[in-house]
């Protein structure tokens, strides 16, 4: 990238930030710029003083001036040893800062998550997607806060402070600034041309960096420490991530050293400067042409910093380059697609669903899952989708529910293409639980409610949703009923049982009086015959829907109007129980390997036991 198209990426980058925080802060922000320029003046009038205390101090002492002629600079002298830290720690970093990043956190952060609403699900199954968001997301506070106010006040503090005292090293000698610039501006040519950013390095490390992250998060989990302690892994997962993390170090430490010489030379060239300059100013005090005030006060600042002033006031440009990225992956973050809302929204008179030649392959694949998918499930039926692992059925419900969207084919529901409905149709359409479905540590009213939010305060459709899911069996067990918390990631919330939080998740499909609902293999972790129960009583409570149940299991089957069986990515089967059972194929085989799951004690699973079962 050029300097020109860097340039305007960095002049974006701060117009971007300072308009964000003026718009709440704008005299905040006038006041980091003269406070960073006071500090750049502090460092020249502390040359001036030093100067001052030392020429001044000896005429004092001689009796050639008397006292009151020396205080002004003893006091001026305190001040400066006091106003830095004031203006730096107090008012920059102790008010600036902090204040500066919560208005970016809540300018930033509210942008982006509007974004994920919005933003296509596919994104979220997609590595080179998640990197964006993650680098947008995790890595925004600490960008601004190195721009603003760190880069900010360091660009001109330094430049303002480094200019100052190179202009009265020019009043001693014209030429004393040179001495400076030059060894200066050749480490910071040097330095840009040859030697690696560590930033960079480090962007280079973003998968293990995930790796071992997402490996430290489980490891402070309660729920993964739990089975860790049952298991006895706690320890052989701990070795894991700090192998994990050494490995990382130890690419990031070699790939340093490799480059060592080039870090020698930078480092290295202004500590030579600093002798040499140092003993220049000793060799113009001994021939008298400079007082030793001047001598001692310059020695001081050259040996203390000068040259990393220059350095900083002129490399925060070219160090801004890493920060600056952050709002390269915000705004690829920004520009990653987003769903095409329909224009209806009206629901269908009638909620059937229609598959026609619907084919599908996950971004970056190359394989497809669905493969001419073709089937249709009238309105009010009760349908079971069944199949072995990985033939592509939870596929079909993330592309009914339009999280994807077919490669070729088309879906309907009602008769009009699934892509015509807005997503708030759709919402109000389906009501789907899942085999992952979420465990909120909010109270069980909100648990509930988010099935459809904007009913979250009715009672009356809390209640509904609570009756049709079983959960009012056990809501007045709770301390507080409704209101209660759930979980133990807060003080006062209860952990319910397993069997009431998929409760509570069928609870949500019924919010809103949803149209379809979908059933994704939320019960698989139950035991076959209190999983063949829960289905039943989930088929009484779908009267008058339409409702698709997803299994690799057969618990369902006998209870649905009809069956399908996907194969290879296409229906290869559809019909009655009793249907498929003669026409043998793998929906026979799949029920007579899984029928010894569900005898009950004294009789075995048949179609009429089953039937009569209540």
């Amino acid at each position: 990238m050029d300097d020109e198209t860097y340039g305007k990426r960095v002049i974006r980058a701060y117009r971007t930030l300072l308009s964000i925080i003026a718009a709440e802060a704008p005299g905040m922000v006038v006041w980091t710029f003269l406070a960073a320029f006071a500090l750049g003046m502090t460092r020249l009038l502390t040359v001036v003083i030093n100067q001052r205390i030392f020429d001044e101090g000896l005429a004092l002492a001689s009796g050639q001036i008397g006292f009151g002629r020396y205080l002004p600079f003893l006091i001026a002298f305190v001040l400066l040893a006091l106003l830095p830290p004031i203006l730096s720690q107090v008012y920059i970093y102790g008010y600036v800062e902090p204040h500066a990043l919560l208005i970016l956190r809540t300018a930033f952060k509210s942008r982006m998550l509007q974004k994920l609403e919005r933003m296509k699900y596919e994104h979220l199954e997609n590595e080179a997607s998640m990197e964006i968001i993650d680098k947008a997301y995790n890595r925004a506070e600490n960008s601004a806060r190195h721009l603003f106010p760190m880069y900010v006040t360091s660009f001109i503090s330094n430049l303002v402070g480094s200019a100052g005292i190179l202009i009265y090293m020019g009043y001693a000698k014209w030429w004393l600034p040179f001495t400076i610039l030059i060894p200066a501006i050749w480490e910071i040519w040097y330095a840009s041309k040859h030697n690696y950013n560590i930033y960079l390095e480090l962007e280079r490390f973003w998968k293990e960096e995930r790796q071992y992250g997402m490996l430290a998060g489980y490891l402070r989990s309660r729920e993964y420490l739990k089975e860790m302690k049952l298991f006895g892994s706690a320890r052989d997962l701990i070795d894991v991530y700090r192998q994990r993390l050494n490995a990382r170090n130890r690419g990031w430490e070699g790939y340093y050293f490799k480059h060592l010489k080039r870090h020698f030379l930078t480092g290295n060239v202004t500590k030579i400067a600093k002798l040499a300059n140092v003993l220049l100013m000793l060799y113009l005090f001994i021939n008298g042409e400079i007082t030793v005030g001047l001598f001692i006060a310059l020695s001081s600042t050259i040996l203390t910093g000068l040259f990393e002033a220059i350095s900083w006031g002129v490399g925060v440009y070219r160090w801004s380059g890493y920060h600056i990225n952050f709002f390269d992956f915000y705004d690829q973050y920004l520009d990653l697609s987003e769903e095409t809302d329909g224009d209806a929204d009206t629901l269908p008179d009638v909620f059937d669903i229609e598959f026609r030649d619907v084919w599908f392959r996950y971004p970056g694949t190359d394989r497809d899952i669905l493969r001419g998918l073709s089937f249709r499930v009238e309105s009010g039926e009760k349908v079971s989708v069944v199949g072995e692992n990985g033939e592509g059925k939870t596929t079909m419900v993330k592309l009914l529910l339009r999280l994807f969207e077919p490669d070729r084919g088309e879906i309907l529901l009602g008769g009009r293409p699934i892509s015509s409905y807005s997503r708030k149709a759709l919402t109000a359409t389906f009501g789907p639980v899942f085999q992952d479905f979420n465990r909120y540590s909010i109270t069980l009213r909100e648990n509930i409610g988010v099935g459809f939010i904007d009913q979250v305060e009715d009672e009356t459709r809390i209640a509904y949703a609570a009756q049709k899911g079983k959960v009012d069996r056990f809501v007045e067990t709770l301390p507080h009923g409704y209101d209660t918390i759930l979980g133990r990631d807060f003080e006062g919330g209860v952990d319910i049982s397993g069997g009431q939080w998929q409760r509570v998740a069928i609870a949500r499909a019924f919010m809103g009086d949803k149209r379809v609902l979908l059933l994704d293999e939320p019960t698989s972790q139950l035991d076959p015959v209190a999983e063949s129960q829960l289905y039943r009583e989930f088929a009484d409570m779908a009267n008058g829907k339409t409702a698709v149940f997803i299994t690799h299991r057969l618990a369902s089957t006998m209870i649905t109007d009809r069956i399908l069986v996907i194969q290879h990515g296409i229906v290869t089967q559809e019909g009655t129980h009793e249907q498929l059972m003669a026409a043998g194929g793998l929906y026979a085989e799949m029920f007579e390997a899984q029928k010894h799951w569900y005898r009950q004690p004294s009789r075995e699973w048949s179609g009429a036991a089953y039937a009569g079962q209540n």
